[in-house]
């Protein structure tokens, strides 16, 4: 039953993205939540349990916590990183300040306070319990660690082709494979579910990159 659940899971998650990036009905920081928390139902479900006792160590937390702000210095750096590059190459992404901006944007459509609460749980949260607590870690077991995270990583990505922005999707391959190779190396969960809830609201509101 898992392998069905989890081909039928990603399925919805690329109507879900879909919806969400390009048709955009309602409020794109409700339809997230409700994206997440949606995947996160069906993850409980199918692969409990997630969380197991002997995760919750001060040397998690601490691993968590300090992956959040090196992945945060990361995009930092690669954001100087294209601005060098656009001036020694003009044009080699004519979108990116536009691109930037539009992934900002979508700040605007609920008070900054409630985009952060929700970024931190339930959408940091559920991408991860989601992404590594279940489709991860089943390739892992069908095929290896390494190659469970490569297929992950690439499937993430995939989820926002969609929406046809660059920048979002570079921030997708380099989120993809850098949670992937925390969860890979730990075989844990809590490390990369702290590491995504503290990323999140932090470089969308509280230290945004632009």
């Amino acid at each position: 039953m898992q392998k069905r659940v989890v081909w039928i899971s990603m399925g919805l998650a690329f109507v879900l993205w879909y919806v969400m990036f390009v048709e955009r009905p309602f409020n794109f920081w409700l339809m997230m939540s409700f994206s997440t928390a949606l995947l996160s139902l069906i993850t409980l479900w199918v692969g409990r349990p997630l969380l197991t006792r002997d995760e919750w160590t001060a040397t998690n937390v601490l691993i968590g916590i300090g992956s959040g702000m090196v992945l945060y210095f990361i995009f930092w750096l690669g954001h100087h990183a294209l601005i060098v590059m656009e001036q020694w190459m003009p044009g080699l992404l004519q979108n990116r300040a536009a691109n930037l901006g539009a992934i900002y944007a979508n700040r605007g459509e609920l008070p900054a306070q409630w985009v952060a609460l929700l970024l931190f749980f339930p959408i940091g949260f559920g991408e991860e319990f989601y992404w590594r607590g279940l489709v991860q870690k089943y390739f892992s077991k069908r095929y290896s660690r390494w190659g469970g995270l490569l297929l992950t990583a690439l499937l993430y990505t995939a989820v926002h082709v969609a929406t046809g922005n660059v920048v979002l999707l570079l921030a997708a391959v380099v989120c993809g494979l850098y949670w992937g190779a925390l969860y890979a190396w730990r075989g844990q969960l809590l490390p990369v579910l702290i590491s995504h809830m503290l990323w999140d609201p932090f470089i969308f509101i509280v230290r945004p990159i632009m």
